[in-house]
């Protein structure tokens, strides 16, 4: 039953309906996870002229919409293809037309065009994949290298003359329209020194492509991302929507909707503050991990192995909003008092966390969660409480 709580709170066609003001013709580009279900969503209430859609996934648009299916969590060829296609059509915009920009999480995987030669881009993507940075930190750093991210396209709309408006379901941490997507048409709230700083506290300004080194010192220097231009912004969903739903069904407190970290920390964390203050807990969020091995495993499964280690008691659901946490194939997990004592009989579970393989309990013991891409992304919940009480709510809805 809680999946199907879940998977109805995150209906981004439906956000968009219920929240989006009434434009009369627009022109649209929209790009992430949610781009096919936000643009339908859009075609309800506006008059899509024409638009563009990138997508991870296939699915039915606007007559008047082209698709691109591109690629997450890592750029490829088709992702640059959409990249150029979009810088195109915002190019293609004339004075007084409204330009809706439907963006959400997956965006700066799925389009990009770089400033960079494409395999230098690549190195440094996957640096900051394995980093364990946060994704502001990641995203002030992405921006610097990329034509059309950090309110590059919205810029260049204004300054063709439209008006620019933004309709954004947030997967990040407290809901900075300027960090969901990189910010493709919102004025940039980060800084090249937040991205110099951030590169050389985790080691890895060395490491970095030479090419990518220079973009950044070229955007210290003065030539950095738009930090004002005229546009309208509106979150239609974020990641407290979910966890307000769920709390309608469980009675759960929720303590925060930011949650940032490294996984496997703040699953300890969340069990001490579980046997401090009582359940249910609803917590939600995007942790990090810090890739080490070449495992199968993702943000929900250290979060979920690290809370059941420390707290014995209590169980813990963790679900990604997209489907898909990680490499791990399931869209989350679950960790009740039973699984002690299946680690038991595996011995030292340290191996787990050295390799990230944190899958390998929950799916030999099938406490998975597997919904496929559910085409949103308002990031990751977790609900905290007696096993008594949540194992009902693991069943389907009847």
């Amino acid at each position: 039953m809680i999946v199907d709580v879940i998977l109805s709170a995150i209906d981004l066609k439906r956000a968009v309906q219920r929240k989006a003001p009434r434009l009369g013709r627009v022109r649209a580009v929209a790009i992430g996870k949610g781009a096919i279900a936000m643009v339908q969503g859009l075609a309800e209430v506006s008059d899509i002229e024409d638009g563009i859609a990138v997508s991870p996934i296939e699915g039915p648009v606007p007559k008047s919409v082209k698709l691109y299916v591109a690629d997450h969590p890592t750029p490829s060829h088709r992702s640059f293809k959409a990249g150029e296609a979009v810088l195109d059509y915002v190019s293609s915009l004339s004075r007084g037309e409204r330009v809706v920009f439907l963006v959400s999480g997956g965006a700066s995987s799925l389009a990009e065009v770089p400033l960079i030669p494409e395999d230098d881009f690549l190195i440094t993507w996957g640096l900051l994949l394995r980093s364990g940075l946060d994704i502001h930190q990641m995203n002030a750093i992405r921006k610097r290298i990329s034509a059309i991210k950090g309110g590059k396209l919205g810029a260049m709309a204004v300054a063709r003359g439209a008006y620019v408006y933004n309709l954004i379901a947030s997967d990040v941490p407290c809901d900075d329209p300027s960090d969901v997507g990189s910010g493709p048409a919102v004025p940039d709230s980060s800084t090249a020194e937040e991205a110099l700083t951030s590169l050389k506290i985790a080691g890895l300004w060395e490491r970095m492509p030479i090419t990518a080194r220079t973009a950044i010192e070229e955007a210290l220097r003065g030539k950095d991302t738009p930090k004002e231009f005229r546009h309208e912004a509106l979150v239609i969903a974020k990641n407290l929507d979910v966890l307000t739903e769920i709390q309608r069904v469980t009675g759960g407190r929720i303590v925060t909707s930011c949650l940032v970290g490294e996984a496997r920390e703040l699953g300890r964390y969340a069990a001490y503050l579980a046997r401090e203050t009582g359940t249910p807990l609803l917590l939600g969020g995007e942790p990090t991990v810090t890739v080490r091995g070449g495992g199968r495993g993702g943000r929900t499964t250290e979060f979920a192995l690290s809370f059941i280690l420390a707290s014995r008691r209590y169980a813990v659901f963790a679900m990604a909003t997209d489907g898909l946490d990680g490499n791990t194939g399931v869209a989350g997990v679950w960790a009740d008092p039973g699984l002690l004592g299946e680690l038991v009989k595996r011995g030292d579970v340290s191996s787990y966390f050295a390799e990230n393989n944190t899958l390998e309990p929950f799916a030999e013991t099938g406490r998975v969660v597997r919904t496929g891409p559910t085409g949103s992304n308002l990031n990751i919940v977790f609900y905290i409480d007696e096993w008594s009480r949540m194992k009902p709510l693991l069943e389907p809805r009847s």
